[in-house]
């Protein structure tokens, strides 16, 4: 004679019977199915208690989307600003600025950015003259905090001394007037180009060519004429600033005078030349012009394409690692809350978990079924992450210059990781249901 129960526990034995049947039958399928059935239920039950418990997991899903995309759009948008230039372009420096060894005060006695001697600026003329090399352009950035002014008007500017040459390797377009000539480079004539911000916040709806300027750097002013309007390659960087001013790199060093120490060589190579014979060519020069011995070591850097991406590379690097670390904070505060609510649904379903083993259910079955019901948690915890990051990026997308875009290996990876999650964090209280005496939780008030 086989005794049930009655009244409301028969409910439960119903239940406990037909898993045990399903655990010895159906097998896995159906024990995934209930177990994102009752994740579900629980859900719907206690509203509260599991959204707070997926807030963690999809405060670290929406992370790892927004700054994939962000990282990701940054990168393009590098790649864009490096692409005008090509692969082939590389830079002649007094030191090796890609080395990224500048973590501290400078020590003139120690530090290669003082130890080495400057570049001399006619040496560009010297490179260009290498066979093989297209051109060799003298290049200062003396950044940004400088002013340019016409009347009353007034903008803050970005400086940049440039080579006669220097457009023909950044790209862009000439949209009014011209850009300066090699000749007047040569005649350090104060002749300037500026951008279309600048043109617009000094000049209004007048044209600007063939009106001066008074450029402001420190204690230096310099009065000078504007030749041309140029607009630089689209790019991430150019638009998140503007008014940028370009002068004859000769000019920029007579009348602003310019630390040489801030000065380095762009040399692109002529498209048939190889690389490695334009950079050989290119040391074996500089050496004579440094009249360097045999056997010294140079006292100068040759910077390749490669060598930028790389430095760019360990930038964004940061950004990852920071990314992980954040998410890592939201997914470990999501595990803590996926413990505390399948310790409670162990809690509350002990009478069950020991009808289930009294009717034959395995050890792995109930296991199973709750770290199921617990992935599946955090599953939806990481779901709504994503539509959340996904609405971010678009926000990014609309109200600023930055092209962010998903890539699809974040969405992957922030699913694994929410899973992943709900199985780690899901493991103590399934095995501790998966462990109960069922004669002791039949027992269960």
């Amino acid at each position: 004679m086989t005794l049930r129960p009655r009244g409301p526990e028969a409910a439960g034995y119903g239940e406990a019977r037909g898993t045990a049947r399903s655990g010895r039958g159906m097998g896995f399928i159906a024990t995934v199915t209930e177990g994102i059935a009752v994740a579900f239920d629980s859900l719907g039950a206690n509203k509260v208690r599991s959204g707070l418990t997926i807030l963690g997991v999809t405060i670290g899903v929406l992370v790892v989307m927004v700054m994939a995309a962000v990282i990701t759009g940054i990168n393009k948008s590098f790649s864009e600003l490096m692409a005008p230039e090509g692969i082939t372009t590389f830079w002649v420096a007094h030191f090796d600025f890609s080395s990224m060894q500048i973590t501290g005060p400078l020590d003139e006695g120690e530090h290669a950015f003082f130890k080495n001697p400057p570049l001399e600026p006619e040496w560009a003329r010297e490179l260009e003259r290498i066979q093989g090399i297209q051109s060799a352009v003298s290049v200062v950035n003396l950044g940004s905090g400088n002013e340019a002014s016409s009347g009353g008007d007034r903008v803050e500017i970005g400086l940049y001394g440039v080579g006669a040459d220097y457009i023909e390797i950044s790209g862009g377009d000439v949209i009014a007037g011209r850009w300066f000539t090699q000749s007047e480079a040569d005649r350090r004539a104060a002749v300037t180009v500026i951008d279309s911000a600048t043109a617009v916040g000094l000049f209004g709806t007048r044209d600007p060519i063939g009106r001066d300027i008074r450029i402001s750097r420190g204690g230096e002013n310099a009065r000078v004429r504007v030749v041309g309007i140029y607009r630089a390659p689209a790019n991430l960087f150019a638009g998140l600033a503007s008014h940028y001013v370009w002068m004859p790199f000769a000019t920029t060093d007579k009348l602003l005078r310019v630390w040489d120490r801030e000065m380095s060589f762009v040399v692109r190579p002529e498209p048939e030349t190889e690389l490695q014979t334009a950079l050989d060519a290119t040391r074996a020069r500089m050496r004579q012009l440094r009249r360097l011995r045999p056997g010294e070591d140079d006292d100068f850097a040759i910077i390749t394409a490669d060598q930028v991406v790389a430095l760019w590379g360990q930038l964004t690097g940061v950004l990852f690692a920071a990314m992980v670390g954040l998410s890592s904070i939201g997914l470990m505060v999501g595990g803590v809350g996926v413990i505390g609510i399948m310790m409670i649904s162990v809690t509350e379903r002990t009478r069950e978990i020991g009808l289930r083993k009294a009717m034959g259910g395995r050890r792995s079955d109930i296991m199973c079924q709750f770290l199921v019901e617990a992935a599946t948690l955090t599953l939806l915890g990481g779901a709504t992450g994503m539509l959340l990051g996904g609405g971010l990026v678009w926000v990014v997308n609309q109200a600023t210059p930055l092209t962010a875009v998903v890539p699809l290996w974040s969405i992957v990876a922030a699913l694994a990781a929410s899973v992943l999650t709900g199985i780690g964090f899901g493991l103590y209280p399934a095995s501790r249901a998966a462990g109960l005496d069922p004669i002791d939780a039949l027992r269960y008030e």
